[in-house]
């Protein structure tokens, strides 16, 4: 429990760092995408790709698909991620029977889909260069809301289930939740993010938000399921290759796929409406 704490609190200083002064920066790209490479690299490992040079090419290509996401007008990874496709085929063709379909669906999931997650926290950064009538203030404020509503999400709706919690959600994949902490973790949020708008707006917004409050209040609940799609998501993954972490990255936590895979649900989720609403409302 110590390293645990410990460890959550590097966790914490290292992101609310980030968030004050790497926000709309290069650094903050890298970060993200250094992020999703080590989450490739847990995921190839977890499923088992028996091939080192594979697996070395998958995390470059991670990393790589993240910064062209980001930057697609100076990387041009539509190309690349052509070949790279046509590589994993042939990898899988040449080098069967040791390296299995399986393999190879596993290794497009954490080298494409999981590292396209990371990537939308960058992008969510600057959407105000896409939409309008939102500033750069509040797009910084959006990475803030997401983030803390998947990982708030998680604790409250773990400390609820430890209270009250007496009805199972998916007793054969997740045994510890229940639908007391599910519930407890959004109503918690809930409030959480209605605090976070009002001390955002006195104290650091530079305009008028351009989302109304309305929402707001909406994409909370929203942010919260699927945070624990996020975390189900990751423990089906580990319970289908009867595996407790993804690794041993973060003393007391596990891996980065461990800590962070409730955001790997809600960036996306927070993206798609955000884009939504800019595309059919504003």
């Amino acid at each position: 429990m110590k390293e645990r704490v410990i460890s959550g609190i590097i966790i914490a200083v290292v992101l609310i760092a980030a968030w004050f002064f790497l926000i709309n920066t290069i650094v903050f790209d890298i970060f993200f995408a250094i992020l999703g490479a080590a989450a490739c690299f847990e995921l190839t490992r977890c499923i088992g790709l028996p091939n080192k040079f594979m697996q070395g090419v998958a995390i470059v290509f991670s990393f790589a698909w993240i910064m062209g996401m980001v930057y697609p007008s100076v990387c041009p990874i539509s190309a690349v991620a052509v070949l790279y496709v046509i590589f994993l085929a042939l990898m899988t063709v040449t080098n069967y029977p040791d390296i299995k379909f399986e393999h190879l669906a596993g290794t497009v999931y954490a080298s494409i889909i999981i590292p396209s997650a990371f990537a939308m926290a960058p992008i969510i950064a600057d959407l105000y260069k896409t939409f309008t009538f939102l500033d750069r203030m509040e797009c910084k404020f959006f990475i803030w809301y997401v983030v803390s509503s998947a990982l708030f999400t998680d604790m409250f709706a773990q400390l609820s289930g430890m209270a009250f919690g007496k009805h199972k959600v998916t007793p054969k994949l997740s045994p510890k939740k229940t639908w007391e902490g599910c519930i407890g973790g959004v109503v918690v949020v809930f409030f959480l993010n209605l605090l976070w708008y009002f001390l955002y707006v006195k104290f650091f917004a530079t305009q008028p938000f351009g989302l109304p409050l309305w929402f707001y209040c909406l994409l909370s609940p929203f942010m919260s399921i699927a945070s624990m799609f996020g975390d189900l998501i990751a423990s089906l993954i580990k319970r289908n290759y009867d595996i407790k972490d993804y690794s041993k990255l973060i003393p007391g936590h596990g891996g980065i796929m461990d800590r962070f895979d409730s955001v790997i649900m809600v960036l996306p989720m927070f993206y798609a409406l955000i884009s939504l609403y800019g595309s059919v409302v504003a």
